[in-house]
């Protein structure tokens, strides 16, 4: 009885540690688009951390609008050709939340690498800027 509780509990530690930080159900980081966002624009970063040669680094994002109108992301722009970018053109309509997904690839990169992807809104004035960076090693 002893034993197999143990092994239960051990079995679940990684599941409690290692859970992200969650909004409304959805797994994955999030960064929320308001009104002073869409007008300024703004920055983010998003850290890949270690990468070995060759690997594909994947993150999932969350937009969040915390606007009063709905928000579509019309298109990015890349600094490079290692980091791509998918999205659903569909528009987040206010208190929504639509999931990115950003891919870091490592392949040819060495060392600490900083790249941007600039996401355009719609409705914004300026980008929003994600600074990518990852450790290729």
């Amino acid at each position: 009885m002893g034993r197999a509780l143990i092994i239960l509990l051990a079995g679940m530690l990684p599941i409690a540690c290692g859970a992200p930080h969650t909004q409304t159900g959805q797994k994955g980081r999030i960064i929320a688009l308001t009104d002073s966002l869409l007008a300024a624009g703004g920055t983010d970063t998003v850290r890949f951390g270690h990468l070995h040669p060759g690997e594909i680094g994947v993150q999932q994002l969350l937009l969040a609008n915390h606007t009063a109108h709905p928000v579509v992301v019309t298109s990015y722009g890349r600094s490079c050709g290692c980091t791509t970018l998918e999205y659903d053109a569909a528009p987040l309509r206010p208190g929504e939340s639509g999931r990115v997904t950003l891919y870091f690839d490592s392949r040819g990169q060495w060392g600490w690498q900083l790249r941007t992807v600039d996401l355009r809104l719609s409705g914004a004035q300026r980008p929003l800027r994600l600074f990518v960076e990852a450790q290729v090693e």
